[in-house]
């Protein structure tokens, strides 16, 4: 049974068809990528499978159950949808112990997860004073407070400085490689994204894109061949003789698609020329992305993903 099930997923408000038929898992043990371009629908999908909003269709299961079936919801699903639902009076050790007496956890708990959230020496200092970094990292914490087995974070990356970033991706994978938990986090970041997940799962306009392992969606298509030398023009004829398009992006460089590597080499040995460098093109998973989704590279100095309209109920 995978820790994760979304199958057939349907909503609309209004007019608008925030999720269309919607399908996938997640796998214990995994960090699994969730993508899609604002006002795709993904926050939709993550509120169906937390019981917040309601599908007209389909199911959104937790380990085989809706959550509203979870005898014990917190030891068995932490989320962070947002790091704002904090009172600001409050410091974040007692914020975390209300949690705990509700849920009928030790009181520990709360000092334990600030502490695996790196908030220890922040505990006694009231939230209203927390940086958006501190906010998503106690948001964290929340959701760790239970020693869920899986986790489901919408942008837990948000607001983090490079070092903290670097720390949730170390600890992501912590938690799938050493504890066996299935993490579902939804992220635009997604350099980031391809240095942490296992899988990735791609919505856009509602609908579903693909499923598949990081590895496999980035690996695909002929990327092509970058050469360089100081004559790299004379390889073109060769080349070009042995079936490869040939491109020059700049003096001095060949991109080569359409033959290997070892026949780019050959070529070079045969003519001659003396190569600073061979290396075969991989698809990156930003490229994948804007291919998949059919948005546009955005221009230099723009956002990472196109802004849309957001829709009612929140369907980024």
């Amino acid at each position: 049974m995978s820790a994760i099930e979304i199958r057939s997923l349907s909503k609309s408000f209004g007019a608008v068809r925030a999720v269309d038929d919607v399908s996938f898992t997640v796998e214990q043990g995994t960090v699994t990528g969730f993508l899609g371009p604002n006002g795709a629908g993904k926050t939709t999908t993550l509120r169906c499978l937390l019981g917040l909003v309601t599908p007209d269709s389909g199911e959104a299961l937790i380990g085989g159950r809706r959550y509203a079936d979870l005898a014990a919801p917190l030891t068995e699903v932490g989320a962070v949808l947002e790091a704002t639902n904090f009172h600001p009076g409050r410091t974040a050790r007692d914020h975390l112990r209300v949690l705990c007496t509700a849920a009928g956890l030790p009181p520990a708990r709360a000092g334990e997860a600030l502490d695996q959230v790196g908030l220890a020496d922040a505990a006694g200092k009231r939230v209203g004073g927390f940086s958006l970094g501190m906010r998503q990292r106690l948001a964290l914490a929340t959701a760790l407070l239970g020693a869920p087995r899986i986790l489901i974070l919408d942008e837990p990356a948000n607001g983090l400085d490079p070092a903290g970033i670097q720390w949730l991706r170390g600890f992501l994978r912590f938690l799938a490689d050493d504890r066996g938990c299935a993490v579902l986090v939804s992220s635009h970041v997604l350099a980031e994204v391809e240095q942490t997940v296992d899988d990735i799962v791609i919505i856009a306009r509602g609908r579903m894109i693909r499923q598949g392992a990081l590895s496999e969606l980035t690996s695909g298509g002929d990327h092509g061949v970058r050469v360089a030398a100081a004559e790299a023009e004379r390889l073109r004829p060769r080349l070009e003789e042995a079936g490869a398009t040939v491109e020059s992006p700049e003096s001095g460089v060949l991109l080569v698609r359409g033959v290997p590597p070892e026949v780019v080499g050959r070529a070079a040995l045969e003519e001659a020329v003396v190569l600073s460098e061979l290396v075969g093109q991989r698809s990156d998973l930003e490229q994948v992305f804007l291919d998949l989704t059919g948005d546009p590279a955005p221009p230099p100095g723009g956002d990472a993903l196109p802004v849309q309209t957001e829709t009612p109920g929140g369907t980024s």
